[in-house]
């Protein structure tokens, strides 16, 4: 009895060794379906004029993938299956379309041989649709820097002056200008170049969801010389015999100015519009326009400036001789003199930036009737300095009975440069 059981228990085991091996066998050589999940499988949209003929755009940022679950019989050819080896579209012109959030069914065109699509019949896309909106705004420029001391750039010439902003309505509302931006920090000639123009948001930061028709435009950024010219002060008419007009100034008492180079160099002073004076009976401040020769231009500010008159009183005897002699009214005169220099090194050369200055002066008719104006004198003093660029003050000198109302300018643009040494070396050489 006890043999007949061992025999059966070695029978049984034999027989799940068996079924064991027959499994492995089975498995190995048939290999019976399996599924695989092939992910972020491209959606191609087809007829997107669809879109465009409804007024419709696709929002931009979505995520057109879908993943495609698939069975094969052997397991290596589900596993070498790839994204690309698939082509899987929608058709929008099939739907009737509309803003907002939707799906579309879609469709496999292409797939590896010996793989089957489980899901094939029921496969859907999600899209974002916006309405499609354009708007025209201006273009504006952006310029930061600043040209090289002594140019100016004028405003920019841009070839056209609004571009159109087209996209989904949610981001073209977004959209507050349209931006070009150009440093022109330390040039000295005109710019013309081709820019690429960029939509901005409320603060600044650019809106990438739109398109800018057109995407850049053509500007050109004038570039010219500029000068700095002081104000003369220019009047008519004779003041009240009380008064005699003890000084003049303008503020600003300079104007910076560009131009050509010819006028520029031509031009010395900016005049005011006269000033009446017989209609002053006091010290006063007033704004009067600068007249700004043909052909120059203000860099910056209008071409007004404020002129201050301060009058003295004449005592009482003195009135009465003004009264009982008519030379001896009090008169006004304005005259130009040459600028000299004093005291240059003899190494060096001297350039100034103005050989003029405008001299407003007053004193006794007679006085200013008889006055000898190459008595009036106007240099700069140039002791003790090298080479280099200064800005000096012209000192005038005038003779008694004559008062300076104002000069212009009052300082000027001085630079001196080193002689060349070939004269100096002959004398050394001689000298040996």
């Amino acid at each position: 009895m006890d043999k007949a059981r061992k025999q059966q228990f070695i029978i049984k085991v034999c027989c799940v060794i068996a079924a064991f091996v027959l499994w492995l066998f089975i498995t190995s050589t048939e290999n019976p379906l399996t599924t695989y999940k092939v992910k972020s499988i491209p959606v191609q949209l087809l007829n997107t004029d669809t879109l465009t003929r409804s007024n419709l755009v696709l929002v931009p940022g979505q995520d057109l993938t879908t993943s495609l679950n698939i069975k094969g019989a052997n397991t290596s050819i589900l596993l070498n299956a790839k994204a690309e080896n698939f082509k899987v579209v929608a058709d929008l012109s099939a739907y009737a379309l509309k803003s907002g959030e939707q799906n579309i069914p879609i469709e496999i065109r292409t797939s590896p041989d010996n793989v089957n699509v489980v899901n094939s019949d029921s496969l859907f896309i999600k899209i974002n649709l916006d309405d499609l909106k354009q708007t025209k705004l201006p273009i504006s420029v952006n310029i930061s820097g600043k040209p090289t001391e002594g140019f100016f750039a004028s405003a920019p010439k841009l070839s056209q002056d609004y571009a159109t902003v087209v996209g989904g309505s949610k981001f073209v509302n977004l959209v507050k200008k349209i931006l070009l931006v150009e440093n022109i920090q330390g040039i000295q000639s005109n710019v013309s170049k081709t820019y690429k123009l960029k939509p901005v948001d409320q603060s600044g930061e650019e809106v990438k969801e739109v398109s800018v028709s057109p995407a850049q435009i053509d500007v050109k950024i004038p570039v010219s010389k500029t000068k700095s010219l002081g104000v003369a002060i220019k009047t008519t008419g004779t003041l009240n015999s009380r008064y005699t007009l003890a000084s003049t100034k303008a503020t600003p008492e300079k104007f910076d100015v560009t131009g050509s180079s010819n006028v520029l160099s031509e031009v010395k002073t900016l005049n005011t519009e006269n000033i009446d004076l017989s209609k002053i009976d006091k010290s006063t401040t007033m704004k009067v326009k600068v007249i700004v020769p043909d052909g120059l231009t203000l860099v910056n500010g209008n071409a007004t400036t404020e002129v201050q008159l301060k009058l003295d009183k004449v005592n009482s005897q003195d009135t009465t001789e003004v009264i009982q002699n008519d030379v001896d009214k009090l008169a006004q005169k304005t005259i130009s003199q040459n600028i000299n220099y004093t005291n240059l090194g003899e190494n060096y050369g001297v350039k100034l930036g103005n050989d003029k200055v405008s001299l407003v002066i007053s004193g006794k008719q007679a006085i200013i009737n008889s006055l000898d104006i190459a008595k009036i004198s106007a240099e700069v003093d140039l002791s003790n300095l090298v080479e280099g660029s200064y800005t000096i003050p012209v000192k005038v000198s005038i003779p008694d009975g004559v008062n300076l109302v104002s000069e212009a300018p009052n300082k000027i643009s001085v630079t001196l440069t080193k002689k060349q040494t070939e004269g100096t070396i002959s004398n050394d050489n001689k000298g040996k």
